[in-house]
Order: structure tokens, then sequence, then C-alpha cells
């Protein structure tokens, strides 16, 4: 099973994302609570007494609290992995609900930084842009255009799944020509937001800042969605898309979908985005 696989089957956590969620607090509550054990123990067998007055628990407490305590640290580090794989399996099995996403970021999927593995500024893109930028198209395309693509792309994955079955039906999914169309028809209307590139860069870049899951890495906290990432994202959403409107007679298939005005608006786009990047040096 590829990567991808894995992440969007939601992984194999006994009870789904919501139980090993739960079961990670948990497990971090008495983690937390047998460290603090230990530190007491610790602090009797130093002193030779039976007993520890207040003040010297409370100022075990105070120290464990200033995150002073390296043990302490580990078991944060440890938990927050554990939370973390815990919402991805959670978002992948809202893509299977939600199949039109999952088409959409297949589109710029290979400029995400692998997993396990720190994101690159400007060269790979952080796995936290996913729920952002998805919540950026539904303002860009509003709900009800989103909720009609959505039905269609769930109707398609039915039509693969009874040709395919299950297990196939994913990678088949991906490879068919109507998916294709579906993601292309967002891209098609999208476009004339981008025919401004720099107004939509400063707008999507400032979006995704405030939309942005929480960085707990040091590594994730470097990161920022600025310029070039907006470029690396919109460069890698469109790649196919304009590898198609170069060929002639792909370029004829679109004009007879979506009008040639539309079609000339969508390459103002690509050239507006190509004026745009070397603008700002990426």
């Amino acid at each position: 099973m590829s990567e991808r696989d894995r992440d969007h089957d939601g992984g194999s956590a006994k009870g789904g994302p919501d139980q090993a969620g739960r079961q990670g607090l948990n497990e971090l509550t008495q983690d937390v609570l047998a460290l603090y054990m230990r530190r007491v123990a610790d602090a009797v067998a130093r002193t030779g007494v039976t007993t520890i007055d207040p003040q010297a628990l409370e100022s075990i407490a105070e120290r464990m609290s200033r995150g002073e305590d390296p043990a302490l640290q580990k078991i944060y580090e440890r938990t927050w992995e554990r939370l973390q794989e815990s919402f991805e399996h959670a978002f992948w099995a809202r893509m299977r609900k939600y199949p039109l996403e999952r088409l959409i970021v297949s589109r710029f999927e290979h400029k995400l930084a692998p997993r396990d593995e720190a994101p690159a500024p400007g060269e790979t893109l952080s796995r936290r842009v996913i729920p952002a930028f998805i919540g950026a198209l539904h303002q860009m395309i509003g709900p009800d255009l989103f909720n009609e693509y959505e039905e269609r792309s769930r109707n398609l994955v039915e039509a693969v799944r009874s040709l395919e079955g299950d297990g196939a039906a994913w990678d088949k999914l991906y490879q068919h020509p109507q998916a294709d169309v579906l993601v292309n028809d967002i891209l098609v209307y999208i476009a004339r937001y981008f025919t401004d590139a720099p107004k939509r860069r400063h707008w999507l870049t400032g979006y995704m800042e405030r939309s942005l899951p929480s960085a707990k890495t040091e590594s994730e906290k470097r990161w920022v969605f600025g310029d070039r990432e907006f470029h690396l994202l919109l460069g890698a959403l469109y790649e196919q898309l304009e590898a198609q409107l170069q060929k002639p007679e792909i370029r004829i298939r679109h004009v007879k979908r979506y009008g040639e005005e539309n079609v000339q608006m969508v390459e103002e786009a690509l050239s507006a985005l190509a004026r745009d990047r070397r603008h700002v040096g990426t």
C-alpha cells in the first residue's frame, strides 16, 4: 500500500481516529501524573523522610508547569506525534466521504513534504496546507457549486467501485477521465480570481496565515506559507491543465466544454501567475 493510500485510508487504529485521539489524551494524563509521582518519590528519597511538605509538592508542580522538566517535554512530543497522526487519519477519513477534495489535493500532492519529514521553505509544502487550502476553495467556489461537484465526485467513486471493487477503486479514480474533468471544472472556475495574481497572492497568504493548523515542531514553526509557497502550490495545482492547453487537440476539447472566453481566461490567469512568480523571484 502506498503512502498516499495509507493517508487516504485513514490508518488502522482500532476504533478509528476519534478513539485514538481520546486514548492519546488519556495516555498523556496518565504519563504526566506518573512523572509527577516519580518526582515526588525522588524528592522523598533525597530527603530520607517519609512525608514531604505541601510547599515542596508545589515547587515540583511549578517546575513541571514551566516546562523545565526534560522528561515532561519528551512526553509532550511523543503525545503530539500520536495525536497528529490521529488528526491526519481523521482528515483522510473525511477525504473518503468528500472525494472532490481528495481529487483536488492529488494535483499538488507531489509538492507536499513526505510524512515525518520537515517541509523545506520554497521547495515543499507543509501537509498543514491541505485543510487550509480546502477552506480557501470553499471561499472561492461557494457552497452550492462545491456541494454539486462533491456529489458528482461521490457518484464517480461509486461507479468506479462497482467496476473495480474497493481495493483498486482509488487508484483507478485518479486515472479516470471524468475525475480529470471534475477537477478541471473547478480550476477553470477559480481561474477568474488569479487574473490579478498579486491581489490573490496577498489574499491567499493572509488566509493561510490565519487558517493553518498550529505548528508544533521547530521545523514546522520555521515554515511559513509565503510568496514562494503560494506559487509552489498554484504551479502544481494548474500544472496538468496548463500542459493540456499547450496541446492544440486537447485545447479544442476544452474550448468545446468551457467556451473560448473561459479558456482564454485560464490562459490569462496562467500568464499572470507566471509574471508574478518572476516578480517575487521564485
